[in-house]
């Protein structure tokens, strides 16, 4: 298999990975299938992708962990979103979603110490995203998040 072709296919499971997340009332086995396509995405990223593709998929893996309310999974992976996001300098979206993910973990594991540790780590991490509508939509991120 040529690298655009696994691309294409980590794409796609990404984007289908999505379809279970935002789909409402999901089946047990929608959930298990969403789990898989989220690692099936992370596998072929390993493949072709780079760092910041493999920090993207630990972050969906993260999130599909939420969704599935695994939360410990849940956290461990946002755990390593944020190392590796620090580690690499990453800054503006993927330094926000690194610190997301771990509000996300913290606050539905109901440990507010530490979700508001990374409240505040994600609010002064929009204050440096260029565009007035990216910061927006991730205030608008962590609302949905304490909403839960």
């Amino acid at each position: 298999m040529m690298n655009d072709e696994i691309r294409s296919l980590a794409t796609q499971a990404f984007n289908q990975t999505w379809d279970y997340i935002e789909k409402e009332n999901r089946t047990v086995e929608e959930t298990l299938k969403m789990i898989d396509l989220t690692f099936k995405s992370k596998y072929y990223w390993s493949l072709v992708g780079n760092h910041v593709h493999f920090i993207r998929s630990n972050w969906q893996v993260s999130r599909v962990f939420a969704e599935a309310n695994l939360l410990e999974a849940c956290l461990y992976y946002a755990k390593r979103v944020l190392d590796d996001t620090i580690k690499l300098n990453l800054q503006d979206f993927d330094l926000f979603f690194a610190y997301e993910a771990n509000v996300r973990a913290y606050h539905l594991l109901k440990d507010v110490t530490h979700r508001d540790l990374m409240l505040k780590k994600a609010k002064a991490a929009i204050a440096n995203i260029e565009k007035d509508t990216d910061k927006k939509y991730c205030m608008l991120e962590l609302e949905k998040i304490l909403k839960l």
